[in-house]
């Protein structure tokens, strides 16, 4: 086993300052780089892009390299949803950590259609498994660091646990996971990822760290200030996060657009919170083949109460904002008790950089000076994906790239009910077999 890190996924928002960041704090580390650009892609193809210009990774590593006078980054392009190709990765470099954050990470997204869910699942567990697969195989003794996310849990209306809860059943014990009731395709597939990595521990004993995150917000991190090392700024109704969002709304629309009664709590933290509590966990992983859950955020807030602080600093910057309710396009409590335990993460020294007004005000610094690439798609910053309505086979407004269709094949099932309507026969199967041999491109915007 080696001393090198995998990142699957290192081109995301979380993905590419976790590098830059673990790359500083670790020179003497190899940092290897995984990413097939797929996120690029997909904020692309419903007609947005990163509110923030960000560079190709390429370029990014060539910048830290020659800023930071280190070279302990090696990016490769690779799709971690091929077997093989995770397996060679594996194979050569026999890591002592892996991060796995290569999942598509939207839920609006994975509600746009059928063909959408589809592909959310199967690239998310796909991805996973190959992971997981490949370290029992070539890193037995690899720390596998995988990203969940607190939408698993739902809201259960008690406190959510940390780990495993007690329960009792006519006179008998048992311990359990705690339950998960996941409210979107994407949140699903993130729990269909935890029983599977639960799995893999009973079975292979991988050592893993599996993450339930809060909502993350902010523009940077002291490793990604140089706008030639910047991260993604996701700002539309589909990618970007609330906090983020608030702050697009309130510069370009002069309003917050509040879903339903704002009431919905949820845990947040900030992106410089969410990089260290990673790094804090990759240097205290659990004992050897034991598996440990841990709940990361900071506070938890109603979406009511974050338009009330995003209104207030906006003021700061001379702009004056309305609340307009909309309609919710989630189906979800409106109301609801929301408590989390997250005793871990402290225990291990993790303490809040900054607070969220600060965070706050620094994305309005990165938002205002971008002001006119958002105006470009001003439409998308209102709600454009609602969960409740009819969901087709696939989207006209949101078609899939063609790139990525040889696992949702959505393209092909199309096809295939036009030549059976046509001609009343069944179609060609070729169809299939053709769209699932496309490749992943190397998109960079």
């Amino acid at each position: 086993m080696s001393d090198s890190i995998i990142i699957f996924g290192a081109d995301g928002y979380i993905g590419w300052p976790l590098a830059a960041h673990l790359g500083k704090r670790n020179p003497d580390k190899k940092i290897i780089l995984i990413d097939n650009f797929a996120t690029r892609e997909l904020v692309d193809s419903v007609g947005s892009f990163s509110l923030v210009p960000i560079k190709a990774m390429e370029e990014r590593v060539a910048y830290y390299e020659k800023t930071m006078g280190l070279n302990n980054l090696k990016f490769i392009l690779a799709d971690a949803r091929e077997p093989e190709s995770v397996d060679r990765i594996f194979s050569k470099y026999r890591p002592e950590s892996v991060v796995n954050l290569a999942q598509q990470r939207s839920a609006p997204f994975s509600m746009i259609d059928q063909e959408h869910a589809l592909y959310t699942q199967l690239n998310n567990l796909t991805t996973n498994m190959n992971i997981l697969y490949s370290i029992a195989r070539h890193a037995p003794h690899a720390h596998l660091l995988k990203m969940g996310s607190m939408g698993e849990y739902g809201t259960p209306g008690i406190e959510i646990a940390e780990g495993p809860i007690e329960i009792e059943r006519n006179g008998r014990k048992s311990s359990v996971i705690f339950p998960r009731d996941g409210q979107s395709w994407y949140h699903l597939s993130k729990i269909f990822d935890t029983y599977n990595l639960i799995l893999a521990n009973r079975a292979y004993g991988i050592r893993a760290t599996d993450v339930m995150q809060g909502v993350v917000y902010g523009a940077k991190i002291d490793e990604t200030r140089d706008p030639w090392l910047a991260t993604r700024f996701d700002f539309d109704s589909i990618w970007g996060t609330v906090i983020n969002k608030y702050v697009v709304q309130a510069v370009i629309l002069n309003k917050l657009l509040i879903y339903g009664k704002g009431k919905q709590m949820r845990g947040f933290l900030s992106l410089y919170d969410s990089i260290n509590c990673l790094e804090l966990l990759l240097n205290n992983p659990p004992p050897e083949g034991k598996y440990m859950v841990v709940n990361q955020m900071d506070d938890v807030y109603n979406t009511l109460e974050l338009a009330g602080k995003v209104e207030k600093i906006a003021h700061e910057f001379d702009i004056k904002v309305q609340l307009e309710q909309v309609r919710n396009p989630r189906v979800e409590k409106e109301e609801h008790y929301y408590a989390v335990e997250h005793k871990i993460l402290p225990s291990l020294g993790f303490k809040k950089e900054k607070t969220l007004d600060e965070v706050v005000r620094e994305i309005f610094q990165a938002v205002i000076p971008n002001k006119s690439r958002a105006m470009k798609v001003k439409e998308n910053i209102y709600p454009t994906v609602y969960w409740g309505s009819p969901i087709p086979l696939v989207s006209d407004k949101f078609p899939m790239p063609k790139t990525l269709m040889n696992f949702s094949l959505g393209t092909a099932l199309v096809e295939n009910n036009k030549k059976v309507e046509e001609e009343g026969t069944p179609a060609d199967l070729e169809i299939l077999a053709r769209s699932s041999q496309s490749k992943t491109s190397n998109l960079r915007k």
